[in-house]
């Protein structure tokens, strides 16, 4: 069973009334395949927290925000999301530059600034 499966979703980019359409490449993750990332990033916690242990003096605050706040935080927001943006292939209503998608997860709408004429673009699925 596949944990990750890849889309390609259209998109609509918007800005002052004027809209250019594209797509994004999006990753989709199973609940299966959220549970693996999880894991994963809260060994990643707790390796980091481990090597903590060597700082003399900080240990004593690094080590239980590790353990007590940093990898359940993390462990639960990494099981969360769903979906992750691979690439976006669209371009500027107004000035016609590609835009640089830099959102990392799929809800829409997505706000991004055009990076030539610096307009705030909204994207939604479309």
């Amino acid at each position: 069973m596949h944990h990750t499966t890849s889309h390609t979703r259209t998109i609509v980019a918007t800005s002052s009334g004027a809209t250019t359409h594209g797509t994004m490449e999006v990753l989709e993750f199973s609940e299966q395949g959220r549970m693996k990332r999880a894991l994963v990033m809260a060994a990643k916690c707790i390796g980091i927290t481990a090597l903590c242990v060597a700082i003399p003096g900080a240990h004593f605050i690094l080590v239980p925000l590790g353990l007590l706040v940093v990898t359940p935080a993390m462990t639960l927001y990494t099981f969360r999301v769903k979906t992750k943006i691979v690439a976006a292939k669209i371009e500027c209503p107004k000035c016609h530059a590609q835009l640089n998608v830099l959102s990392s997860q799929e809800n829409y709408p997505m706000y991004e600034n055009c990076s030539s004429c610096h307009r705030q673009i909204s994207i939604t699925h479309g």
